[in-house]
C-alpha cells in the first residue's frame, strides 16, 4: 500500500511485488464506482508479476474528484505512470477502467506495450434512467444483480450492497456520465498493440458482443470468456482469469 502525489491530490495504490525499473508493470484500472480492492484476486495471487491498482481520483483512498469524461480519466493515468516513472505498462482495465485503457492507447503513450479489457467495450451507454436516479442522489442498488452471474450466493450480493452503501452517489453519477458519453468504437481499429479480452460468460451489464465486437475490430487481440462468472469475473472467477493474464503477461 502507498500513496504518490499526481497534480498535487494524494493517490492511494496497492502492489504486489516491487518492480525492478526494466521490469514491465502490470497497472490495473478498476470500473466505476469501484476501487483497487476490486483486484485483490489477483494482487494476492499472481505471483513472479509486478502487479500495481490504484483507486482513480475522488475514489476509495485517493484524493481529488471523479471525472466525468474518459479523456480525463486517461490522461490522470498518463500523468500516474509518469510520476512513478514506468517505463513499460500493460494496462488492465474493467469495464469503465476498459474504457481508460482504450482512451489511453489512442492517446499513443510510449510507456504502454500491451492492453487487457476485462467485462468492457468501445460503448459504454447507461440507460437515461439510472443517470435521472443518481442526479437525484440515489444510488443504483438495482443494478447490483446484474453484476453477478446468476447463480451468485445472496451473500455475496449482500456485500456488494453494503459496498455500494459506502460510495457516495456523486461519484457514481459522474462515472456512469463519462461511461455514457464514451464511445471510441470507430476508431480502435487503429489500434495496433497486443491485447486480451476477457468476458464472464454470464456478463449482462456488458454482455458477450461487446467483447466479441472489440475482438473483432482489434487485429491484435485474442478474446477469452471466462466460465460461471458475470460482469465481475475478476473476482466470481479469479482462478480462471488469472490463467489468463498470467498467460498474456509470458509474452512480455
Amino acid at each position: 500500500m502507498a500513496y504518490c502525489k499526481v497534480s498535487g491530490k494524494k493517490i492511494y495504490y496497492d502492489q504486489s511485488i516491487t518492480a525492478n525499473p526494466n521490469d514491465s508493470v502490470i497497472l490495473l484500472i478498476h470500473g466505476a464506482g469501484g476501487t483497487s480492492e476490486v483486484w485483490l484476486n489477483q494482487l494476492s495471487q499472481i505471483k513472479d508479476y509486478p502487479l500495481l491498482a490504484l483507486d482513480l481520483p475522488g475514489h476509495g483512498n485517493s484524493e481529488g474528484y471523479p471525472a466525468n469524461t474518459i479523456a480525463e480519466y486517461s490522461q490522470f493515468i498518463d500523468e500516474f505512470v509518469r510520476t512513478l516513472e514506468l517505463k513499460s505498462v500493460i494496462l488492465a482495465g474493467h469495464s469503465m477502467g476498459g474504457g481508460v485503457v482504450l482512451e489511453c492507447v489512442l492517446a499513443n503513450p510510449e510507456w504502454l506495450k500491451g492492453i487487457i479489457l476485462v467485462d468492457t467495450g468501445s460503448r459504454l451507454r447507461v440507460k437515461k434512467e439510472m443517470l435521472e436516479q443518481l442526479a437525484k442522489r440515489i444510488l443504483p442498488f438495482d443494478i447490483i444483480p446484474y453484476l453477478y452471474c446468476q447463480n451468485c450466493s445472496p451473500e455475496v450480493l449482500d456485500k456488494a450492497k453494503e459496498n455500494m452503501k459506502s460510495i457516495i452517489p456523486q461519484v457514481y453519477f459522474a462515472d456512469f456520465q463519462a461511461c455514457d458519453a464514451f464511445d471510441r468504437s470507430k476508431e480502435i481499429q487503429n489500434i495496433n498493440l497486443e491485447a486480451y479480452i476477457l468476458c464472464g460468460e454470464e456478463d449482462r451489464m456488458t454482455p458477450l458482443k461487446y467483447s466479441q465486437a472489440l475482438h473483432e475490430a482489434l487485429p491484435k487481440s485474442e478474446l477469452k470468456i471466462i466460465p460461471q462468472a458475470g460482469h465481475m469475473s475478476m473476482q466470481e472467477n479469479p482462478a480462471e482469469v488469472n490463467k489468463v493474464i498470467v498467460e498474456f503477461l509470458k509474452r512480455f
